[in-house]
């Protein structure tokens, strides 16, 4: 007993610790989509996201096929509906870390709990307890601050990055709603869906040509060691972690990112966002946290009464 009980505790201190470089791996899209659009090695950020999400796709294709035939247990609206908003979440974030900072297009990105909270009485018929909300608020100041006061001509590629918040909460919503199916399968499904989706827009807006090694490597970077790798690390992890912890430790994204940005590029972190993500943070930490808490009083009560219908 004592041996399995150590073992449970190293696997539970190693998932944690694989947790602290999945945030790592995913901090890499800051200073590879800006190093992707310096004028040395310039792609149009739909060209980006696409490949970005292609390689990505086929590399977790060739792990999950078998998985696939779960896909069949959800309505298939759904899947086209997730696959639609994961293409809107990876577009406009590649596009907000091309026009602002790297700092900038993260913390919007993580403003998605105000979305789900917003949305999840529509889409999903689940409603949140208002504390939830009032925590909520608190993200909502910090989106505020880094909005207005930034300048003007930043202020599209704020609410691009807004956007991509909004599709991050609805690929939460989404997979909410395919829970039934196998996750693997459906992170390829929606990394492969993406790329083919977003290849079309490549022939209006952007190019297909890759022009040098130099490119292509900082695109397999993106697509291999900052996507697919860190989301096959995330999922072993959550074997071990519960889903809340895990998500305030990849909250460290918000930290690396900007920290490894800075060291690629040389690119600070705008004074608003000093002031304003901090709040985001702070307000997300505190959302996760309540629906913790929440859900953990309403298994109990649910255990209680099931023991005493038993008792009965």
């Amino acid at each position: 007993m004592e041996a399995a009980a150590l073992v449970s505790r190293r696997r539970l201190w190693l998932a944690r610790i694989v947790l602290v470089l999945v945030a790592l791996f995913w901090s890499l899209n800051g200073p590879l989509i800006k190093l992707l659009s310096q004028p040395q090695d310039r792609l149009p950020a739909v060209t980006i996201a696409c490949y970005r999400s292609l390689i990505g796709g086929l590399v977790l294709l060739l792990l999950a096929w078998r998985q696939f035939p779960t896909l069949k247990r959800v309505r298939p609206g759904w899947l086209v509906g997730a696959v639609l908003v994961f293409s809107l979440m990876t577009l406009t974030f590649v596009v907000a870390t091309t026009r602002t900072a790297a700092a900038n297009a993260i913390v919007l990105q993580y403003s998605a709990p105000i979305w789900v909270f917003l949305l999840s009485p529509l889409l999903l018929k689940e409603r949140f307890h208002p504390t939830e909300g009032l925590v909520l608020l608190i993200a909502m100041s910090g989106v505020a601050v880094i909005y207005f006061m930034h300048p003007a001509h930043d202020k599209p590629a704020l609410l691009i990055g807004l956007m991509s918040g909004l599709g991050y909460g609805l690929v939460i919503l989404t997979l909410r709603r395919l829970r039934a199916a196998d996750p693997m399968a459906v992170t390829a499904m929606n990394f492969l869906g993406s790329g083919l989706l977003l290849l079309p827009l490549v022939g209006v807006w952007g190019s297909f040509a890759i022009t040098s090694s130099r490119q292509l490597f900082l695109l397999l970077t993106l697509s291999l060691v900052q996507m697919s790798l860190p989301y096959l690390m995330f999922a072993w992890a959550l074997r071990y972690v519960e889903a809340h912890r895990a998500s305030l430790i990849v909250l460290l994204e918000t930290i690396f990112n900007p920290i490894l940005t800075y060291a690629a590029v040389g690119e600070p972190v705008p004074r608003p966002t000093l002031i304003g993500g901090p709040l985001i943070l702070l307000g997300v930490i505190g959302w996760i946290v309540v629906t913790w808490r929440a859900s953990s009083v309403a298994g109990s009560r649910a255990a209680h009464d099931q023991a005493a219908a038993d008792g009965k």
